[in-house]
């Protein structure tokens, strides 16, 4: 997460929603603590690192400073689908990083033994992955540090809505913008960080990868994230 004590804002990180660039665009504004790698954090008792639920950060020091709260969103057909390629790219770059001491090294890394394990039985086939995925690793945000594939909802409300600005993906560049006049700050230039070079190949207007999957995969992102398609207003496909 971002957080900004000058302008009192704090933007949530959700995963795979352009947290990155959002990170390298807001630098000079972020003066959060906090590391955005795997960390043990005294506050909540757990390891987390920078998609910290809004759970999370109520329960912790800065969540009751009264600060503007934002969050970007994803529609959940791309949220999942690039959550899946996520997976197989944490499997080859995280275990090669060191955290602040060797047992949050060795949960960073059974964690990622583990979420691979699971793409491995599916025979890297995003289908078979996301119909063998347990319901629990989507509602339940504490066991699997590495699988934050949880509903969007989780960074912007706790049963009423608690985010003060929620922008989406799909219009980045112009809630981006909104997000900055919003707060208070410059629009700084956007840098683009761990963005897919894949072309748009789905013809509705807000997903890119919804006709890589199958009906029954869609069905499935359906129930599991209903209530994001509700409360962010996503057409469910």
């Amino acid at each position: 997460m971002i957080i900004c004590h000058s302008r009192q804002f704090v933007l949530l990180a959700l995963w795979k929603t352009a947290s990155q660039t959002c990170h390298a665009s807001l630098e000079q504004w972020n003066e959060s603590t906090y590391s955005r790698f795997f960390h043990y954090n005294p506050s909540l008792g757990r390891v987390v690192h920078q998609h910290a639920t809004l759970a999370d950060l109520m329960a912790m020091p800065e969540g009751k400073l009264g600060y503007r709260l934002a969050a970007f969103v994803r529609n959940p057909y791309d949220r999942a689908y690039s959550g899946f390629r996520q997976i197989q790219r944490d499997f080859e770059m995280q275990p090669r990083i060191d955290t602040q001491c060797d047992w949050v090294n060795a949960l960073v890394r059974t964690q990622i033994a583990e979420n691979m394990a699971r793409v491995i039985s599916a025979g890297f086939d995003f289908d078979a992955w996301i119909a063998a995925l347990p319901e629990y690793e989507i509602y339940d945000a504490g066991p699997n540090t590495n699988m934050p594939l949880h509903p969007a909802h989780y960074w912007t409300h706790l049963g009423d809505i608690c985010a003060d600005y929620i922008g989406k993906v799909e219009q980045f560049d112009h809630d981006f913008a909104t997000f900055c006049t919003t707060m208070g700050i410059p629009v700084p230039p956007v840098q683009v960080m761990n963005a897919s070079a894949d072309p748009v190949t789905n013809t509705n207007s807000f997903s890119r990868y919804a006709n890589r999957m199958s009906r029954r995969s869609l069905d499935r992102i359906n129930d599991l994230f209903a209530r994001d398609f509700e409360l962010f207003g996503y057409d469910r496909l």
